[in-house]
């Protein structure tokens, strides 16, 4: 996952399906589900970089489970579904209650949902001076972003064809999407921040990217953060007014060190902090019990005199990014007979010209130190690759492996199973493939009664290729193994492995792979065709998790079964190997020899895949390398020859590659 998202994810690990369908049905973004332990522990851990919190929802009262889960730094709250009997006390703290009913679980699902979500919002808390006293560049991020970015705005149109390519593949989610193109108006932007009837766009993608500076994102919705800047009005004078509450809970450490800087240091946090005037509303928020260890209730105790807000009902939201100054930090306890702790901190705005003057000595700091206002903007962005998945991780020039794709486009490969009878929905869908028209070739499979495993097969690959539909292409698979066997079997376990791999599960890839390639080793007479295959998934994998040595042995491994043993050649398949090598090499900071790969697979596809999906890739990624290495000329005439070979104006290798060469332009001007 990335930074596209709310921040929280929703795991459930259930060894016997029994509430997955249900978990899915109920929820707008996509779950992520695990019937083995250690797999799901082994992909949360791996996936622990993106940063968001995650909710575990879990059938198993095993202790050595449990304990398992509360010990990962990045589960915040577990729920489970049991009819067990056993006390929560004797349970790990993480966990929130256990539940016999799914309704009532999904009931508290929901709670815990919106209580993380403004936990996340409150530790966004940034402190304007590092410990050690130097400064806290990201602490500046915002207010500098707002001034001083020169990218061009994009408009509506532009983000929603990206917000579909990146929600491709979640149907509740492009459904939001549509209703947004259809009725949002700048001057309703506050109506879109209400979540349960519009959760798209702020809640699914633009809060959690507020929280974590992804300029990829903020990028896009440039101009709904314009329309909501809009909104944003000074406060009346008067103490009704001027007094606000936020109620949270925060981490002991970032209490004690709210305590250690008191009037002495300014914060700010990286978000639109929706308060209220209701001290009590906000001290119940922050008392609401818990069990978890060293986290510390808090009310913020706000005078907003100095800030731009909106009203939302009967709360206000201050602007993203506000500078407060620390001015008492106090603990007390509870009232009503109830003894909690509470911390209050008492913020204070700063006025327009303490905040001036302090943005002002930050960027001349900078200047003194070598540095411009667009190196500080414009952090080192690599072009992106045709993927359009963004992340958080460092974007290094000589890393780009997250903006592309393995050059590889599957379909289901003629086997024992071609024996079978062909129904005429099969062969209508046959007609419908040849020209094109994919959409009506799924339908026609679809209404096939009982579909083999051919069928299945062939369906999740054109919802994978084609359609983008990763969901349901898993379900076909899914399905077609359940009834395949022997060859067959294996070969539909390299399409899950496919699946799998551009859901971004890659404990679950590697698995079908693994499993794939064993099956494939052991067959007598050895097919190095496919040993080829599973060898490319495996190494497709280690490459998206950073593992750049073994990735590179895999695919070296194909690429030698590809030249020497597969009769006839293939040189399409050669060329996909020579490609994701060179793609490798890159990230391994070998630029030369990554370029002589890339053009030896631009070369290969040329000649053998004038029309391929391969080749466009391969042009654009050879021009992404180009673009990184800083010659300009070249990846501008290879984004544009990798133009020419996607009509298709809504392929998302077009869009991508027209983002490129915008970004070239930009470079260029700069």
């Amino acid at each position: 996952m990335t930074s596209k998202g709310s921040g929280i994810r929703v795991v459930v690990f259930d060894p016997y399906d029994r509430v997955h369908s249900t978990i899915r049905d109920a929820m707008i973004e996509p779950i992520e589900s695990f019937y083995n332990s250690s797999s799901c522990i082994s992909s949360i851990q791996q996936n622990s970089k993106d940063e968001r919190a995650i909710i575990l929802i879990t059938t198993s009262t095993e202790d050595h489970v449990l304990q398992s889960f509360d010990a990962l730094n990045s589960i915040e709250a577990i729920l489970i579904l049991s009819k067990s009997r056993r006390e929560i006390d004797t349970l790990p703290s993480k966990v929130i209650g256990i539940y016999s009913r799914i309704e009532n679980l999904l009931r508290v699902l929901f709670e815990t949902f919106d209580t993380i979500e403004l936990q996340l919002d409150a530790n966004s808390i940034l402190f304007h001076r590092q410990e050690d006293g130097s400064d806290n560049t990201d602490f500046y991020f915002y207010n500098i972003w707002k001034t001083h970015n020169t990218n061009q705005i994009l408009t509506k149109k532009v983000f929603i064809e990206q917000a579909r390519i990146l929600f491709r593949s979640y149907r509740k989610i492009k459904s939001l999407i549509n209703d947004f193109n259809i009725s949002y108006k700048s001057s309703e932007v506050l109506y879109w921040l209400d979540k349960y009837n519009h959760p798209f766009p702020y809640h699914l993608l633009i809060s959690n990217a507020l929280r974590t500076h992804d300029q990829q994102i903020l990028q896009l919705v440039h101009f709904f953060l314009n329309d909501l800047s809009q909104q944003m009005k000074p406060v009346p004078i008067g103490p009704s007014y001027n007094q606000v509450f936020f109620g949270t809970k925060l981490p002991i450490s970032i209490v004690d060190r709210l305590e250690q800087q008191t009037s002495k240091d300014i914060i700010a946090f990286q978000c639109f902090l929706l308060a209220t005037r209701s001290r009590t509303k906000a001290l119940s928020a922050a008392t609401q019990p818990t069990r978890r260890h060293k986290i510390a209730n808090v009310l913020f105790k706000i005078d907003v005199s100095h800030a731009l807000c909106a009203y939302i009902n009967d709360s206000i939201l201050i602007n993203m990014a506000t500078p407060f100054q620390i001015t008492c930090v106090t603990r007390n306890t509870g009232s009503g007979g109830v003894q909690q702790l509470v911390t209050i901190v008492t913020l204070v705005s700063l006025d327009r010209k303490h905040r001036e003057q302090l943005l002002g000595q930050f960027i001349q700091r900078q200047k003194a130190a070598g540095k411009t206002i667009n190196d500080f903007i414009h952090q080192t962005i690599p072009p992106v690759r045709v993927d359009n998945n963004y992340t958080r991780e460092s974007e290094n020039k000589s890393d780009i492996s997250k903006y592309s794709i393995p050059l590889y486009v599957v379909s289901v490969s003629k086997t024992s199973l071609d024996s079978l009878a062909v129904c005429d929905e099969e062969t209508e869908a046959d007609e419908l493939i040849a020209r094109g028209r994919w959409a009506q070739a799924v339908d026609a499979l679809a209404r096939i009664e009982s579909p083999n495993v051919r069928v299945l097969n062939k369906q999740g690959c054109l919802l994978r290729e084609r359609l983008q539909d990763l969901p349901s292409a898993l379900e076909c698979h899914q399905q077609a193994l359940t009834k395949a066997t022997d060859k067959g079997k294996a070969e539909t376990l390299i399409y899950l492995g496919i699946v799998y791999h551009d859901m971004q599960q890659s404990a679950e890839a590697l698995k079908y792979y693994s499993q794939a390639l064993q099956w494939f080793e052991q067959e007598k007479p050895r097919d190095p065709a496919m040993i080829a295959r599973c060898l490319v998934g495996l190494g497709n994998v280690h490459w998206a998790r950073k593992e750049l040595d073994q990735a590179l042995d895999y695919t070296e491994r194909a690429l030698a079964l590809r030249e020497q043993e597969v009769k006839p050649k293939n040189n399409l398949d050669i060329a996909a190997c020579l490609g994701n090598i060179g793609n490798i090499l890159h990230d391994q900071g070998d630029f030369e020899r990554a370029l002589i790969y890339a053009k030896r697979a631009v070369d290969l596809l040329r000649s053998d895949g004038e029309n391929d999906l391969r080749l466009a890739a391969a042009l654009n990624n050879l021009g992404a390398m180009y673009q990184a290495c800083g010659n300009y000329d070249k990846a501008r005439e290879y984004f544009e020859r990798a133009l020419e070979c996607l009509p298709d104006e809504n392929h998302p290798y077009r869009t991508s590659t027209l983002n490129n060469i915008a970004r070239l332009n930009n470079i260029e001007e700069e």
